[in-house]
């Protein structure tokens, strides 16, 4: 079973729906099984996606840039359609702390 290399927390909300902690969890990329000679690593958004995500690049750096540029993606897409996510502290997540030139928001 692949191992989690990286985690984040946070808490969420639907609109009007109560909030509920969200864990990020990307895996070590591997190589893939599936489609060699790419590598897969897959990403965790519990409880926004119902199941972890194989994201595939060419080497183990690549895949991994791409999981985690999904996984900021992900939150923000969720941000968009009206979610809210916060730190345990409090204070409102913003995906653009990562660094990631993300997609525009459909409008």
């Amino acid at each position: 079973m692949p191992e989690a290399i990286a985690e984040y927390s946070l808490m969420g909300q639907e609109p009007e729906g109560p909030w509920f902690p969200v864990r990020v969890v990307l895996e070590k990329p591997e190589p893939s099984e599936e489609m060699s000679p790419a590598w897969s690593c897959a990403v965790t958004i519990s409880p926004i996606l119902s199941k972890a995500i194989a994201i595939y690049g060419e080497g183990s750096f690549q895949t991994l840039c791409l999981a985690a540029r999904f996984a900021v993606q992900t939150l923000d897409t969720f941000l968009a359609d009206g979610g809210s996510l916060k730190y345990a502290n409090g204070e409102l997540f913003e995906p653009d702390v990562f660094g990631f030139s993300l997609l525009p928001r459909a409008r």
